[in-house]
């Protein structure tokens, strides 16, 4: 099978059908995104680093609510959208660790073709 990126719709960017098979989880795309973005931010650098590019990113409110929203989910804690001000949570590098762990290095992509 050649390397071509997955589309919305089950087809390849090569026009190869697909059956997209994404599983039994409560994760979306957006998750995965964000977790990914995160792994990028935090790889390859030390502990005092990680926390300045974290800070960095989630200057972005949205991007900040949605990711302690998803840490809150993972560790199966209730979340509830007036009683949380964002600018007022501390985003720790351990809250990205665990979000990277449990979608990007465990999340699996599986296309059978022509199904």
């Amino acid at each position: 099978m050649a390397n071509s990126k997955v589309r919305w719709g089950g087809t390849t960017e090569d026009r190869r059908t697909t059956s997209t098979i994404w599983g039994n989880n409560s994760f979306t795309w957006g998750d995965v995104t964000l977790a990914t973005e995160i792994a990028e931010v935090i790889d390859g650098v030390g502990y005092k680093r990680r926390k300045e590019r974290l800070d960095n990113l989630f200057k972005d409110e949205d991007k900040k609510k949605r990711f302690i929203h998803l840490v809150c989910r993972i560790k199966g804690e209730k979340v509830y959208d007036d009683e949380v001000q964002v600018k007022d949570v501390d985003v720790s590098v351990e809250d990205a660790e665990l979000v990277v762990e449990t979608l990007v290095k465990k999340v699996k992509l599986e296309i059978k073709e022509n199904v």
